[in-house]
């Protein structure tokens, strides 16, 4: 799916999807424990409407999310004030090899 069609259903997406509520408890158990053993910054790779970035934030991950689609972008931050959020694609990041503790990339590479 392209960033254009992302972006013509965001909406939907963000009502749907969009927060901690939709996401099943083991995944989160799953996440929660990859994350407690990460050291340095996390990406958010195709962070959607950024539910999993303010989450790891929440937990004290220093932590930034990136997407394809302006409006989940624009949603992300309003949603998550205090948590960076770009518009962007993981081809194209603006960091070193080796930048990251660990990369999130919850349902993304499957585009890639």
């Amino acid at each position: 799916m392209s960033a254009i069609a992302y972006e013509a259903r965001a909406d939907e997406y963000i009502t749907a999807l969009g927060s901690m509520d939709a996401v099943h408890p083991v995944d989160r158990a799953i996440v929660d424990a990859w994350a407690g053993r990460l050291s340095g910054p996390v990406l958010d790779a195709g962070c959607g409407p950024g539910h999993w970035t303010r989450h790891l934030a929440d937990r004290g991950v220093d932590v930034r999310g990136v997407d394809l689609a302006p409006r989940f972008v624009e949603h992300a931050r309003s949603a998550h004030p205090g948590v960076r959020f770009d518009v962007g694609s993981i081809d194209g990041l603006d960091a070193a090899d080796g930048a990251f503790g660990g990369i999130l990339s919850w349902f993304s590479t499957i585009h890639h």
